[in-house]
């Protein structure tokens, strides 16, 4: 009776201190959103977009239709698109009428502006929409850290490294075409690791081997045999709900951006279901759904699963711009281009000290800089710069240097599921990204990394959990560091009208 009696008030103080533990969280996530909000409005006060592509394509879907008419100039009551690129015409303007096009690009980010639209017509405001979904992804990623049952520090400095440390907040800035996908679909993925982040304790401190042995005895103590049918009855079924709940997320952030198809070891190797089959057949059964729709819009609208926009886009680019040396005798993904793209995603600076205005594509004629005697070097003087970003890009190493942190996370225990299946994701998607022609010009930072950025994450939290003594004034620096430079390559961005 004593230790029934005693075991109420101890019982009432765990409960009490979760309850202060939630509420803290729940406190500080909202306060970096506002944060990150402030940030990014700052950042394009005037909500200056000049692509919105999907804005088009959403008036269209509005209109029961997958096709926009192009090029549209001086038309009553429509914007200019005249200047509108990848897009992929069906229609050739005639006397009459104008042209019509398909946007090849997936169709989820139109549908989110849809009810904008819907409500302002093509006055719906893209930019403070792209802030909106932007700032949501920085609550995302602090939901997500979460999962990882960080120190209160940890998981706020390293949702500070995504929300200023990296191209996440020129993405936010910027808020045109290519960038809207990006914030669509990583905030989904976000939520999706997530999930599985928070449906799975042992996934830090559990190899696959483990896992396996554990299974085994497992069966073995249900007396079930090897054969596939018997694994299936006892480990398969019934699904894992929270793994097709991850599978969906991640099903509808790929019908945003394509790379995040190639997700998967992260999903076979973390998340619910306690076995890496029920983990694969979980996520595909959630994942299917969202990725059989947009190949069947993109058969319905093409007659073909593969949109025919890319390859006509990669021609015309090709052909256009022989100063970023596409090649057209290869294809839009080519493993030629990886060691060229690859420098680029690492390590590409910016011009230090330039004597002529950057110009990668040479376009016009040089200018010059620093021409008046009297005029000094400074931070941000677009006649006479110490530095200023190039136009193709700036590697990860300098642009977004917090996510070295992910490093550390190999320090102990490198084997675990968790560390396999990050890599392996990120592995993966950047080396598909790096086969494709393009790498994301016109930009400051690198923003294919945005697409597993997710899935880096749970890294650089592992790896900022571990940093101790001289490595944590390290890490302290770093987040430091690459909140400055992205603050300054998000201004440069914009002195540069891009």
């Amino acid at each position: 009776m004593t230790a029934s009696i005693a075991e109420g008030p101890v019982r009432a103080r765990a409960n009490n201190s979760i309850m202060t533990g939630r509420a803290v969280s729940i406190g500080v996530g909202l306060l970096l959103v506002l944060g990150a909000w402030v940030a990014y409005t700052l950042s394009n006060p005037q909500h200056t977009n000049f692509y919105t592509h999907f804005i088009w394509q959403a008036d269209a879907f509005l209109s029961g239709r997958a096709w926009f008419p192009y090029p549209v100039k001086g038309v009553a009551g429509l914007p200019d698109n005249s200047y509108f690129q990848d897009v992929f015409p069906i229609a050739e303007p005639t006397a009459t009428e104008l042209g019509r096009v398909l946007l090849p690009f997936p169709p989820l980010p139109a549908i989110v502006l849809m009810p904008f639209v819907a409500l302002f017509g093509f006055h719906a405001d893209q930019a403070a929409i792209a802030i909106g979904l932007a700032a949501s992804g920085v609550g995302a990623a602090w939901w997500m850290l979460g999962g990882l049952r960080l120190r209160l520090l940890v998981r706020v400095a390293v949702t500070l490294v995504f929300a200023l440390g990296t191209a996440w907040w020129w993405a936010a800035a910027v808020g045109s075409t290519w960038y809207l996908a990006h914030l669509v679909a990583v905030d989904l993925a976000l939520l999706a690791v997530g999930v599985t982040l928070r449906h799975d304790a042992n996934a830090l401190t559990e190899t696959p081997l483990d896992e396996d042995n554990r299974e085994v005895d497992r069966l073995d103590d249900a007396g079930v045999g090897d054969g596939l049918l018997e694994r299936l009855r006892a480990t398969a079924f019934p699904l894992d709900g929270s793994q097709i709940l991850a599978g969906f997320l991640l099903g509808l952030a790929a019908t945003a951006r394509l790379p995040l198809v190639f997700a998967a070891p992260w999903f076979i190797l973390v998340g619910g279901g306690g076995t890496r089959l029920r983990r694969t057949l979980s996520t595909a059964v959630g994942a299917a759904p969202p990725v059989a729709l947009m190949l069947l819009y993109t058969y319905l609208t093409t007659g073909s699963v593969m949109h025919p926009g890319y390859d006509y886009q990669y021609q015309r680019e090709a052909n256009g711009y022989s100063a970023l040396g596409y090649n057209p005798k290869w294809s839009v993904e080519d493993i030629r281009y990886i060691p060229r793209n690859i420098g680029i995603m690492l390590t590409a600076l910016p011009v230090f000290a330039p004597d002529m205005k950057p110009n990668t594509l040479g376009f016009g004629d040089p200018v010059q800089l620093c021409t008046d005697p009297g005029v000094q070097r400074s931070l941000f003087n677009r006649d006479c710069p110490l530095a200023q970003p190039l136009d193709i890009g700036t590697g990860i190493l300098f642009s977004a240097p917090g996510l070295l942190l992910a490093l550390l996370a190999f320090r102990r225990r490198w084997f675990a599921r968790l560390t396999i299946g990050a890599t392996a994701t990120v592995v993966i998607i950047a080396t598909f990204n790096l086969a494709h022609f393009s790498q994301g010009w016109v930009q400051w930072g690198y923003r294919f990394s945005l697409d597993y950025m997710p899935f880096l994450l749970p890294l650089v939290g592992v790896g900022a959990a571990r940093a101790d003594g001289r490595v944590r004034t390290l890490a302290l620096v770093l987040v430091g560091l690459g909140t400055a430079v992205n603050l300054w390559g998000v201004v440069w961005g914009r002195i540069l009208g891009w």
